[in-house]
Order: structure tokens, then sequence, then C-alpha cells
């Protein structure tokens, strides 16, 4: 059964950029909401497709720190 459904320019635009040859808008839809659910439900997802960066080991290292001290201030128990 199809539904209307009102949306925002910048949410149609959205839905026009990410759709693929062939998709409907339903697909779209359905595909972008299996794709968030399924990386929010699999703490593994991250270490099967690290994000892209172009940090370099050293740099790597140095935000590891500014982490590390970030949780600090955030909790200076470290509990």
């Amino acid at each position: 059964m199809a539904r209307s459904v009102s949306l925002s320019d910048e949410a149609f635009a959205v839905l026009r950029r990410d759709k693929q040859e062939g998709e409907s808008d339903s697909d779209v839809v359905l595909r972008l909401h299996r794709t968030a659910h399924r990386k929010e439900k699999d703490p593994m997802a991250f270490f099967r497709n690290p994000p892209k960066a172009d940090l370099t080991p050293e740099q790597h290292l140095e935000f590891i720190d500014k982490m590390r001290a970030a949780d600090k201030r955030r909790n200076p128990w470290g509990n």
C-alpha cells in the first residue's frame, strides 16, 4: 500500500542524491534505514569498515592522546 509523505526541500534533495539507478523512493528509505541500524546494532562494524582518514601514525597517536585528555577532563576520577 502506498502512502503520501511530505518532505522538506532538504530531505527531498538528500533522497534524490542517495537514490541509485532503478531504486524507488521507498527502496532508498529502506536501504538507508537498514544501513543506519545495522551499524548502530553491530559493535564490530567499525572494525570491518573503518572510516577513511588521512592521518599519519604520529597524527593518530596525537589524536588518541587528545581524546584521553578530554576523557580525563570529563571524568577526572576515572570511573
